[in-house]
């Protein structure tokens, strides 16, 4: 059994062409949806695969796969979110828990340009909705970059910080720009994770690490056939 995430960021047009690899149009989007359940994927929550990595059974629902976002942009719950009701597709969105509200600064400084993102009010609705919040850390730094000291609170205070504000345990993460190490993922599974994605490419097994699940990169200039 080979179980496939989906990694996305933006759900909306552009034209900068810093942003053409990862802003992926809405029509494009919704296409992708319907191909998914034209083709009999069962998409399944991140807390679904985590059991399903975890039980000595084979029982996973037939071609299982996530969906994920990072970043927590205001268009994932602008266009991503009501096709994903429409679907009734559950999804799990990985949030920069120091930029809720706020703009993308840490791309910016990169050339990207500004963009919001989504604040508690979002959040809070596409949780009581089904969907799944996750931490991206609390700043979005390049996590093997950092001192052990300033990495390790990255990870910890995302997840107490997210938990405060929805109310709920926060169990799965993701690494920025999918910088880790052993180290880090070390600190991670002891923060009190259950699972962390990579940017890693490739599909997932029942012998993976729940720490570094691997992930399909959907282009925003992916054609449907190569989706």
């Amino acid at each position: 059994m080979r179980i496939l995430i989906l990694m996305y960021h933006m759900i909306s047009k552009t034209e900068h062409p810093n942003e053409k690899s990862y802003a992926i149009s809405p029509k494009r989007f919704r296409r992708q949806m319907k191909y998914l359940m034209y083709k009999g994927y069962t998409p399944i929550s991140m807390e679904d695969l985590y059991r399903c990595l975890r039980s000595k059974s084979n029982d996973f629902p037939p071609k299982p796969v996530v969906i994920t976002f990072d970043d927590g942009y205001m268009d994932n719950y602008e266009n991503a979110f009501p096709i994903l009701n429409e679907y009734n597709f559950p999804a799990t969105f990985f949030i920069v828990s120091g930029f809720v509200g706020k703009v993308n600064r840490w791309e910016q400084i990169e050339g990207y340009p500004e963009r919001q993102l989504m604040g508690w009010h979002e959040i809070g609705d596409i949780q009581k909705n089904g969907m799944t919040i996750g931490s991206h850390t609390v700043s979005h730094h390049r996590l093997n970059c950092l001192g052990y000291e300033d990495a390790k609170r990255e990870i910890e205070d995302s997840k107490k910080y997210l938990e405060d504000k929805t109310g709920v345990s926060i169990d799965h993460f993701s690494y920025p720009h999918g910088n880790m190490n052993e180290s880090i993922v070390h600190m991670v599974e002891k923060a009190g994770y259950k699972t962390a994605s990579t940017t890693m490419s490739g599909f997932n097994s029942k012998e993976e690490s729940p720490f570094k699940l691997r992930r399909l990169y959907i282009y925003g200039t992916d054609t449907i056939w190569q989706f």
